[in-house]
């Protein structure tokens, strides 16, 4: 008798055993499906609206930079932070060359401090080779637009604030509603 009892505890162990094995893998594969295949697919190229966004809004004072956009007919601002792991991959050209759809468009880049945005538009040439200006503490944006996420894209109607989303990827930059270009500006990263 015992020798059948410890044949049945041994043969309970070993079920148990397998059937935590398959569990395992199942949560592996299910784990596994939820992870993109590639580094493009990690980031959602759709755009989502920023609700808070002060819409029609338009500003006083443009920082230099940015001035152009006052008086376009239609015009993009970009806005990436020095905090955002996002708007990294974003101005070093993981998701993509930066192609802005229109010809009045600009990078706002939020920072705690001006060196750490220098050093951010001069380690991302897709950055740099698009007007740009830097936004200490996310100030002017917040003040002005009542927006404070990143990354995100501003559209904008002779300087009033007509639309603002978040992005994860440029190619989502290419879905902008109401955004006619006569030419688009591209810039590559280096």
């Amino acid at each position: 008798m015992p020798a059948q009892v410890m044949d049945l505890i041994l043969a309970l162990a070993v079920f148990v055993l397998a059937v935590a094995v398959i569990g395992l893998f199942a949560m592996m594969g299910e784990l596994g499906s939820r992870v993109p295949a590639s580094d493009t697919d990690a980031v959602p190229s759709r755009l989502d609206p920023i609700d808070q966004a002060r819409l029609g809004g338009e500003v006083d004072s443009w920082p230099t930079g940015l001035a152009h956009l006052r008086d376009a007919d239609h015009g993009l601002l970009v806005v990436l932070s020095t905090l955002c792991t996002s708007c990294g991959r974003i101005a070093s050209g993981a998701t993509g060359p930066l192609s802005m759809p229109t010809p009045a468009a600009a990078i706002l880049v939020s920072c705690p401090q001006e060196a750490a945005g220098a050093a951010f538009v001069d380690g991302n040439p897709m950055v740099r080779d698009h007007p740009h200006a830097l936004d200490i503490g996310g100030e002017w944006l917040i003040r002005n637009f009542n927006v404070d996420i990143s990354p995100s894209v501003l559209v904008f109607e002779r300087g009033r604030l007509r639309s603002a989303f978040t992005f994860g990827s440029v190619d989502a930059l290419k879905h902008l509603p109401g955004v006619h270009a006569e030419a688009g500006v591209e810039a590559n990263a280096g």
